[in-house]
């Protein structure tokens, strides 16, 4: 047996001991009849690319200027300066090294080294013409990140814990570094409320809000707001706060292929953030990892990543256009659904490559980017424990109106041999930060002409 086929057995055995879990009692939940909104997006000039194709995108001189949709939650603080074993998934995250213990306590602010080592040119990654990739910051297994509104990065480890970047001197490295909380349950997702300093937490089964009352980067008061969303296989997922004010999710199946028994299972679940009353407003989707609405139109999208029982090429993973009350397909229906069963459910406006782990999202709505990427969806490609020659880097969705749904154009924005991008977000400076779950690092990617 190589040594390759040793190191891919070893990750799953690890994923199969941390995957397995109970599944706890569902809440009484409030609905929320805000329907999603839908209207004409302003259309990007697609170049037909497929999906594995290593062409770059041509830049196109054409600007558009739409307004940003407007955030209306009320911010609560100020802002300051069922028992289930399983089959491990490819499309989870898995530690190539014994996991640290978190600590109980939050460190505090620690300066991060500013020499040699921090700036990091990386090796491997083919970016387009004038772009350029380098270190941000250090930190083991990053999952989810988000970005307040003082430019600070917060990023979940999975380690459990969840820290705070700072870049004080705007030179592209984090300065400083803090704790702001510990000992989560494999957290992979994190939001801040816009206008606050209320931090949003998603671990394994929970949402738990962190707020940070002293200023000082370090969590004060922590409030498990909902406690028994389903886990198994799958887990809930990166969150993320919507143009009305309420916080969205992304919630995994509970097994690879089965009828699932809890009905948020599976789903897209959107939630009031001030109580945790909460609905499903989507279902069929087998690991949403991550959502994000169209900066334009403030439509919703998210990933999705299909079942593993049919062999190396099949399923494709998804990215789908979430319209409230939809039935996206799993574990019956993928692909051009030619499955039985498939009428009344809603195909993906794009897809990636079988098996590929497509996980987080961002529409890039920045300025130092050529225009050809303004408002296009940058997607996290983790890559394939099944196929482990599957291609990982970023891709590029250029979405066009089609009826009252889209038509997705995917090519690779960044193909990264060795690296496993999993966390990713658009930062205040334009830049694109990249969390590379394998190789312990939060990467920066910039436009330098």
């Amino acid at each position: 047996m190589t040594r390759q086929r040793l190191i891919q057995c070893s990750l799953l055995i690890t994923l199969f001991i941390l995957t397995s879990c109970t599944v706890q009692a569902s809440p009484t939940a409030a609905p929320i009849e805000t329907e999603i909104a839908q209207s004409e997006a302003t259309a990007v000039s697609p170049t037909p690319i497929p999906t594995t194709s290593t062409t770059e995108p041509t830049p196109t001189s054409a600007d558009i200027a739409v307004p940003a949709p407007t955030d209306t939650a009320v911010p609560p603080t100020p802002t300051q300066q069922s028992a289930a074993t399983h089959t491990p998934s490819p499309d989870t995250p898995v530690p190539a090294t014994d996991t640290p213990q978190p600590t109980d306590e939050p460190s505090a602010s620690t300066p991060v080294p500013t020499g040699s080592d921090v700036v990091i040119e990386v090796d491997g990654a083919v970016l387009p013409p004038g772009f350029s990739i380098k270190r941000f910051a250090a930190m083991y297994r990053p999952t989810g990140l988000a970005f307040d509104d003082n430019g600070n990065l917060f990023a979940t480890s999975f380690d459990g814990s969840v820290r705070i970047f700072t870049d004080t001197d705007s030179d592209g490295h984090a300065d400083n570094e803090t704790n702001l909380a510990g000992r989560f349950n494999t957290p992979l997702g994190v939001a801040v409320r816009p206008g606050t300093n209320d931090v949003y937490v998603s671990s394994m089964g929970t949402i738990t809000l962190l707020r940070d009352v002293t200023g000082d980067n370090r969590a004060d008061n922590r409030i498990d707001l909902v406690t028994d969303l389903p886990n198994g296989l799958h887990q809930n997922n990166n969150l993320k706060f919507g143009p009305d004010g309420m916080l969205y999710i992304g919630v995994g199946s509970t097994c690879d292929v089965c009828s699932e028994l809890d009905p948020r299972s599976a789903s897209i679940m959107r939630f009031d953030p001030d109580t945790g009353s909460s609905e499903a407003i989507a279902t069929g989707l087998r690991n949403p990892y991550d959502i994000a609405f169209h900066p334009q139109t403030g439509d919703l999208f998210a990933t999705d990543n299909g079942r593993d029982d049919l062999g190396p090429d099949a399923p494709q993973e998804e990215l789908n256009h979430i319209v409230s009350g939809s039935n996206y397909g799993w574990p019956d229906c993928w692909d051009d659904f030619q499955g039985l069963g498939c009428d009344g459910t809603t195909k993906a406006v794009a897809f990636f490559a079988p098996h590929s782990s497509a996980n987080s999202i961002d529409f890039y709505t920045g300025r130092p980017f050529p225009n050809a990427y303004r408002f296009s969806a940058f997607v996290a490609v983790f890559g394939s424990f099944i196929q482990p020659e599957t291609e990982t880097g970023i891709a590029q969705v250029i979405l066009t109106p089609d009826g009252d749904t889209y038509t997705g154009q995917v090519s690779w924005f960044a193909q990264w041999p060795g690296a496993m991008p999993l966390g990713l977000v658009e930062g205040p400076d334009g830049a694109l930060y990249v969390g590379d779950y394998i190789n312990d690092a939060i990467y920066r990617i910039s436009y330098d002409q």
